[in-house]
Order: structure tokens, then C-alpha cells, then sequence
């Protein structure tokens, strides 16, 4: 008779069957000392979702004894016995997740498992024959006391030994990377808020006519800062998202011509243009296409930033764009040219000419053109010739995924 579930099956080896299974695993070369050299929390499951194997992180996290300090202390028959005593279990029940026994079926029963990451990593896993990835939500400990609640991070893969299909099921705790992003939401909010608010006080002092005339070019001022604030908590806000993968690309028909005036206007008020001259190439093309025109925008204006940080004092930025069949390209020149140890490193995260902690600006053209856009980005940069970056894109972006950012 087939026991009850709401969702994964509820069949258990017995625990002799499971013994087995342990044995033979641990009769492998080099299997304990391959798994216990791995620092995330490894197990092996059979095909009912039962431990059979644990490397030394995971009996870290349960606070026990790893089998070779249990054998150790036993000796003769009792030592044949001398198992861990997880074996058997499945992984919310040696973890204690507390809806593990709120049936009958234990862990991956429940209703609650419908959602439970860490169940359907391990189903689909079995049902598909590959490796798959999810997360997984689980409170742990006595319900209502000391409950811990922890964000996992879950790989399954299935494997064959001797013709007996498991589980190879790894678990990283990935708390602190949330609690962090949640942290990291929250301020960009409140900050762009507060940012918004400033600007918007400035816009009204602005308008207000019965101002001085030195508070009228103040008030300016702070507008102009204000706008520059907002441009680089967005520009951090972006990067945040794009290193973790929560950033998409929305696609939308764009111009090159405007955004090419979008990009030189952007810098009117910038103090590091105000003695430089940022222009559009006469021999720009003027065309159509389809791209995320913020993350498009972003790209370019980091190039130009990095183009007027190089530059001296009356030099001129020359802002490209063309085509090429199915492709786009958008170019920035300047007239400086980077010594070779510089280009070595351009795109390195960390790099910089500027100073500790300022390496971002070219990083961030290539993360973005390359993972988001499915673009690639080129620079030359020669005596004679001076500095030139080519971003090239799809015209149609049919190779781009068209989704919205999280």
C-alpha cells in the first residue's frame, strides 16, 4: 500500500538496504577523501531521497561526529554497527527543517514541499537526468522557539554506481547573499528617493522668479548636481544587478542618431567636460535598431567618461555609429593613448588609472555589452591614432532575451 503524500513519493528503502548502499559507496577509491575535500555541504541520496553518504562539511553543519572519529572510538562487532545515524534520513529531516514530520511521509511529503527547492531540485534532477540548480527557503529547529531560517542555494546531480542510480545533492548557504541584496535594495530605493527629492526642491527654487540672481545660478548648480547624483546611484544600482544576474535586457526600437545626442547631452553640465568638446562624427550613420536603449546608453556614456578622464585640456571626443549587415556599432575616440601595461588590464574589475577602488567604468561596458547585450567590445589604441573603443550589437536583437528587469 502506497503511503501518503502531497507531492514528492513517500517509499523508503529499509534501513539494511540503506547500510548497503553506504557500504558500497564508501568502498570506492578516493570517494570519502574527494568529498570531504569539497567546503559545500555534499551528500548522496538513493532513489527514495535518503542519505546514503555525507562528506565532513555537512556533518559540520549538523554539529556531528564524522564517521572516522565515530569508528574510531569503537572497536570489534560494535564497530560494524557504528554508522551515522543520519543514514536513512532524508535531507530536511537531518537538517531539521520543521515541516519534515508534519506527515507521516516525512520530508518532501508535505504540502509545504510543493515549493520546497530543495525537493524539486532532487525530482527533477531523477526525472531529467541532469544537473539542476534551485533555491530553497527552510526553517530549521523547534517550531516556535528557536527557529532558524536559512536561504540554500541546491545542486542535484545524478549519478550511476555499478548499475544503482543516486544523488549527488550539494548545498551552499546563500543567508548572507540575501540578507545583502535586500540591504542593497533598500538603499538604492531610499537613496534615489532622497536624491529625486533634492533635485525636484531645486526645480522649484529654479522657476521661483523673485530669487537673487546668485541663489538662481546656486539653485542651478545643485540641479545640475542633483541630475549627476541620480545618474550614478542608476549606474550603480545597474552594475549591482547585472553582476548578480537579476539585471534583463528590454528590448526597444532605437536611433542612433538620438541616442548619440542623448549621450553628448549627458555631459553638458559634467565639470570634467567643461574644457573638452564631445562631438558626433559627420560620418555617423543615422539608422534603426533594436537594443535596450538604457543599458545601450549606459555603455556609451561609461566610454565617454573613461574618453574625457584620458583627455587633456581642449582635446575632442568623436562619438561613431554604422552598420554592417546585421550588426551595429557605435565607436568613442579620443586622442590619449594607454600605455601597454594599461591595456593588459582594461578590463579587469579592479583596474584602474585613477586610483584604488575606481575600476568599474570599462568592467561595466564589457559585462554589459557582452552578458545583457550579446555584443562584443574592441579598442585600438596607438601614437598617431590615440584611443578608440567599437561596441558592436545585433541590428534586430533577435539574439538578445527579451524580458524585463526584476
Amino acid at each position: 500500500m502506497a503511503l501518503e503524500t502531497a507531492f514528492a513519493p513517500a517509499e523508503r528503502e529499509p534501513q539494511g538496504q540503506i547500510l548497503r548502499q553506504h557500504d558500497k559507496l564508501s568502498a570506492l577509491p578516493f570517494v570519502r577523501e574527494f568529498l570531504d575535500s569539497v567546503p559545500n555541504m555534499t551528500t548522496v541520496l538513493n532513489a527514495h531521497r535518503q542519505i546514503v553518504f555525507a562528506n565532513r562539511a555537512f556533518m559540520d553543519f549538523l554539529g556531528l561526529e564524522t564517521e572516522a572519529q565515530v569508528l574510531g572510538k569503537k572497536t570489534g562487532e560494535a564497530m560494524a554497527r557504528s554508522h551515522p545515524d543520519f543514514l536513512g534520513r532524508r535531507p530536511g529531516e537531518a537538517a531539521g527543517c520543521i515541516r519534515a514530520h508534519l506527515t507521516s511521509g516525512g520530508c518532501g511529503t508535505t504540502p509545504f514541499c510543493q515549493t520546497c527547492g530543495a525537493v524539486i531540485s532532487i525530482l527533477n534532477s531523477q526525472k531529467f537526468n541532469r544537473l539542476d540548480i534551485q533555491e530553497c527557503r527552510m526553517i530549521c529547529g523547534e517550531p516556535g522557539k528557536n527557529e532558524n531560517s536559512l536561504d540554500l542555494r541546491i545542486w542535484s546531480r545524478p549519478i550511476e554506481v555499478e548499475g544503482e542510480s543516486f544523488t549527488v545533492f550539494s548545498v551552499v548557504d546563500i543567508s548572507d547573499e540575501k540578507r545583502r541584496k535586500m540591504l542593497e535594495r533598500i538603499f538604492f530605493h531610499d537613496v534615489i528617493n532622497t536624491a529625486g527629492c533634492i533635485k525636484g526642491l531645486a526645480d522649484l527654487m529654479i522657476q521661483t522668479r523673485t530669487a537673487e540672481p546668485e541663489i538662481r545660478e546656486m539653485t542651478a548648480m545643485i540641479c545640475e548636481s542633483a541630475d549627476q547624483l541620480l545618474e550614478e546611484i542608476s549606474a550603480q544600482h545597474e552594475l549591482s544587478a547585472a553582476e548578480s544576474g537579476d539585471l534583463k535586457a528590454e528590448l526597444k526600437p532605437v536611433q542612433s542618431s538620438e541616442l548619440l545626442a542623448q549621450v553628448i547631452r549627458q555631459f553638458h553640465s559634467y565639470s570634467i567636460a567643461k574644457d573638452k568638446c564631445i562631438i558626433a562624427d559627420p560620418a555617423a550613420e543615422a539608422f534603426d535598431f533594436v537594443s535596450d536603449p538604457v543599458l545601450l546608453r549606459r555603455v556609451l556614456i561609461n566610454l565617454v567618461k573613461n574618453a574625457l578622464e584620458a583627455s587633456a585640456s581642449g582635446q575632442t571626443i568623436t562619438l561613431g555609429a554604422g552598420t554592417h549587415g546585421g550588426r551595429v556599432s557605435f565607436t568613442v575616440h579620443n586622442q590619449a593613448v594607454m600605455p601597454p601595461a594599461v591595456q593588459l588590464q582594461i578590463f579587469s574589475r579592479s583596474f584602474s588609472t585613477k586610483g584604488s577602488g575606481r575600476g568599474i567604468g570599462t568592467y561595466s561596458i564589457k559585462l554589459l555589452t557582452e552578458k545583457y547585450l550579446h555584443g562584443q567590445v574592441a579598442f585600438v589604441s596607438s601614437a598617431g591614432l590615440g584611443t578608440r573603443f567599437t561596441v558592436t550589437y545585433p541590428r534586430h536583437g533577435q539574439d538578445i532575451p527579451a524580458k524585463t528587469i526584476l
